[in-house]
């Protein structure tokens, strides 16, 4: 089934109750409140690019993308994914064990594509992404939040989303609790924020 495409229905409500309860998220969906986040409409693509931007930067995993998309024959397809070879990730900049991931997500992208994500719980959805080979809790996150479009995901796996929750707080290293705690309050647009804490380090959008 297709997955959410455009802007969440929930995106004017996060806001503002995000500018309600935290003054300093307020001030950064002030400076830079566009563009929202949007979805693309097809997890498969989701996930490729969620694998391919695992442990890089967004510049480098940029770059990746755009030469996988070149190798699909210039937009997202599966099917050559799904037969991709050594010498070909080489090309691309792709590590094996990346490449074994998405050559292993293209092969099950049709059950992937016919499944009713938006009837599945959190749980039910980490249940069924978990035991694809190379695909963790950082991806998964990114899934729920690009792909489905789930209003309160925190990902704590994601460094950027940490270090930039302890400049908010003026110190660091911060636990996995302190900062599960300084995120309460946005709750239950915890996503919204995070797309926020990202926006203000990121002249173009992080996309997956």
């Amino acid at each position: 089934m297709p997955t959410p495409k455009g802007t969440p229905f929930w995106w004017e409500d996060a806001k503002r109750h995000l500018r309600d309860v935290d003054s300093e998220i307020g001030r950064i969906i002030d400076y830079v409140e566009e563009p929202p986040l949007i979805g693309e409409g097809d997890i498969v693509r989701t996930i490729c690019n969620a694998v391919v931007g695992q442990q890089i930067s967004a510049i480098a995993a940029d770059a990746i993308w755009k030469r996988l998309l070149d190798y699909c024959g210039g937009t997202f397809d599966p099917k050559p994914i799904a037969k991709i070879t050594e010498n070909d990730l080489k090309k691309i900049g792709i590590s094996r064990s990346k490449g074994r991931t998405l050559a292993g997500i293209a092969e099950i992208s049709e059950h992937l594509q016919d499944i009713e994500w938006s009837k599945m719980s959190s749980e039910e959805v980490v249940g069924e992404l978990r035991p694809i080979w190379g695909v963790g809790p950082w991806t998964i996150d990114m899934v729920r939040i690009f792909s489905l479009l789930d209003p309160d995901v925190l990902p704590i796996g994601d460094i950027g989303v940490i270090r930039c929750i302890e400049a908010m707080e003026g110190r660091g290293p911060l636990e996995i609790g302190e900062i599960e705690q300084r995120a309460e309050i946005w709750k239950p647009f915890r996503t919204c924020a995070v797309w926020y804490l990202w926006r203000q380090h990121d002249e173009s959008p992080v996309q997956y």
